[in-house]
């Protein structure tokens, strides 16, 4: 595996920390995740919930987890460290003494008001490669704002051509690809220099590059928002179409070479200079063509002649597609929850992913002990708490019918 025998230790929560970390984990990174003792990570609570319980922890007590969870924490090892006690603030630095990488997610100035700010930890760990995951950095007028992926988009551009929620959380998704990628740069050059370093990766610096394409297109002028560009519904070779069947079909002729062979296909060899048209009412003529036929019979035509071009589907349709199917991207596991392995091969090979989520705090009293580390000691769950946890579960039951 790349990254065997590198050491991970995981404070962050929700999606593109634990992101980052699944991804360095299928490459064979040991992951440490620092969870709360009496929730965890919110995304264990997440509707829909595995159909079978999680492998019980030290309360010896099984629960359901998150299918999100499933898809994130699986491979990791749980340690649950309650960061606002002084003992587990002190448990969490030992374990840095072992540590290659810190992730962490927290609002920027949390970890300074922890005691744990990284100008600090470089200093007491000159070799740890820390990165520090937020929305909008740690700089800047809105560092300490509060944001989602929509608004890290919002704010970057990347909705500008089609102002509406994506189908991809953009600036989530390529955020944790950006920070597992400069992590592992940080320890390539750490191997040389011996230096670790702070990576402060901001979600919407990465959804800013992701519409790298838009920015080209800036080159031409000032693009208002709602201005479709030529890659996101701007010329019609290049779009999405409702189909006779109720349907779509991607539509993506972007080469002259294929849009003349498509236009002569169905009989409109004067559509071959409109190929890049920008008038509204030729992209209706394309539209009304396109739905004069069922997905399935453009799939067909398509394939036939090579064209790019294909239907658009739903998950479950894209999981039984052959080629999806061959690739082996996407299984089920045990629990019932769907696993992701990691999207590259080496050398023909797929790095080998686990499907076992740890229970909360499952491998807090192993892992401290086999640091000489003292296992703090869990204050008892108030009835408030316990209150809480019960009405989360019960949302999430109803949530999920």
């Amino acid at each position: 595996m790349p990254l065997e025998g590198v050491r991970i230790v995981d404070l962050s929560r929700h999606l593109p920390g634990p992101l980052t970390t699944r991804i360095l984990a299928d490459l064979g990174a040991q992951v440490l995740k620092i969870e709360e003792p009496t929730a965890g990570d919110p995304t264990r609570a997440a509707p829909p919930m595995t159909h079978a319980p999680a492998t019980a922890g030290p309360s010896k007590t099984a629960e359901a987890t998150g299918s999100l969870a499933a898809l994130l924490l699986a491979g990791h090892r749980s340690v649950a460290l309650d960061l606002k006690q002084p003992a587990g603030r002190e448990a969490l630095v030992a374990l840095l003494a072992h540590a290659d990488v810190l992730v962490e997610s927290l609002r920027p100035g949390t970890m300074a008001r922890l005691g744990l700010d990284p100008e600090t930890l470089r200093l007491r760990f000159p070799r740890l490669v820390i990165a520090s995951i937020s929305g909008f950095g740690q700089q800047g007028p809105h560092a300490s704002r509060a944001g989602h992926d929509l608004t890290y988009q919002a704010l970057a551009g990347s909705l500008a051509s089609i102002p509406a929620a994506s189908g991809v959380q953009v600036a989530d998704v390529t955020g944790a690809w950006s920070a597992a990628t400069a992590i592992t740069a940080a320890l390539l050059r750490r191997a040389s220099t011996g230096e670790g370093c702070w990576i402060d990766q901001a979600l919407s610096d990465a959804a800013g590059h992701a519409v790298l394409t838009g920015w080209a297109e800036e080159t031409g002028g000032n693009r208002a928002v709602g201005d479709g560009l030529p890659l996101t519904g701007g010329i019609p070779c290049y779009q999405v179409y409702a189909t006779a069947d109720g349907g779509h079909f991607a539509l993506a002729c972007l080469e002259p070479k294929f849009w003349q062979r498509f236009c002569s296909l169905v009989e409109r060899s004067k559509w071959i200079p409109r190929q890049f048209s920008k008038q509204p009412a030729f992209h209706e003529q394309v539209a009304d063509l396109m739905s004069s036929r069922s997905r399935q019979a453009w799939s067909e035509l398509f394939a036939e002649h090579d064209l790019p071009g294909e239907a658009v589907l739903s998950l479950a349709e894209a999981r039984e597609h052959p080629q999806i199917a061959h690739r082996a991207v996407t299984r089920f596991a045990e629990d019932g929850a769907p696993r992701l392995a990691y999207p590259a091969l080496f050398d023909g090979q797929r790095p080998a992913s686990t499907d076992r989520v740890p229970a909360l705090g499952e491998h807090t009293e192993e892992v401290l002990s086999a640091h000489g580390i003292p296992v703090p000691k869990v204050p008892a769950t108030s009835l408030r708490t316990r209150a809480k946890r019960w009405l989360t579960g019960l949302a999430s039951k109803l949530t999920s019918r």
